[in-house]
Parts: structure tokens; C-alpha cells; sequence
């Protein structure tokens, strides 16, 4: 079991830092899901990128709300 959640974290992470960054570029940019998909073929399945997508948004949203403090 802790082989298991160690190595999902693993994957996680690898995957954040190999795409996770240019993931949330294209976001700022504009992109969504589908256009990220369509346009640069990541080997991350769809709801990987729309895990980083959303994520991202809902960081950027928390971001912005308390600057505007």
C-alpha cells in the first residue's frame, strides 16, 4: 500500500515537472484542455491535463482574490 501511494506520487510529480509548467503557460495564454490536447500531443491523459488546468485556475482565482485585498 505504501509502495503503491509512494509511486503515484512519484508519477505526480514527474509529470508536473516535466509538463506542469508549460501546462499552466498556455492556460495564462488562453488555452484549455481540449486545445492543449489538440495542438501539442502530451503523452498525459486527458484528465491529467485537466487536473493541472484546473488546479492552476483555481490557484490563480485564490491569487487574485487576495491581492485585491
Amino acid at each position: 500500500m505504501e509502495n503503491q501511494y509512494f509511486n503515484e506520487a512519484l508519477q505526480n510529480f514527474v509529470q508536473d515537472f516535466a509538463y506542469g509548467g508549460a501546462i499552466r503557460h498556455l492556460v495564462d495564454l488562453g488555452y484549455d484542455t481540449d486545445r492543449i490536447i489538440k495542438e501539442y500531443h502530451y503523452p498525459l491523459s486527458r484528465d491529467t491535463i485537466d487536473k493541472i488546468v484546473e488546479k492552476h485556475l483555481e490557484e490563480k482565482e485564490k491569487r487574485e482574490g487576495y491581492s485585491q485585498l
